[in-house]
């Protein structure tokens, strides 16, 4: 039961991670604003906001305009799940699994900015 829980925990703040990896390049706050689709702007209700599953059941398009939503955010909130739930089964729940599950977050985050901000 613990293991899916942090798998879930680590979905969720792979979702949040997805609002940093979008929105520090461009200035915007990312505690602050309600996501919205990139393409329409319109602001995203809670229930298409569930990770990896709201992406499935939308069949990876906006409820709104239709447009494609990028693969990758259902792929960085189930990549970052399964890494929590991978430091889980090593490390147990203490101080040191939260501290590495927050270490490679971060680092993800940064990776994927760093990437996509390459060429500019």
């Amino acid at each position: 039961m613990t293991g899916i829980l942090v798998f879930v925990l680590g979905l969720v703040i792979g979702s949040f991670m997805n609002v940093c990896i979008y929105r520090i390049p461009i200035g915007e706050s990312v505690l602050t604003g309600r996501s919205h689709c990139t393409s329409c702007k319109t602001d995203i209700k809670w229930y298409d906001l569930i990770p990896v599953i709201s992406y499935l059941i939308l069949g990876g398009r906006c409820r709104n305009c239709k447009a494609k939503i990028s693969v990758r955010y259902p792929l960085v909130e189930f990549i970052n799940g399964a890494c929590w739930l991978l430091l889980y089964k090593l490390l147990g729940i203490n101080l040191l699994f939260f501290l590495t599950c927050i270490a490679f977050s971060t680092f993800f985050v940064l990776v994927l900015i760093v990437y996509d901000n390459k060429s500019k």
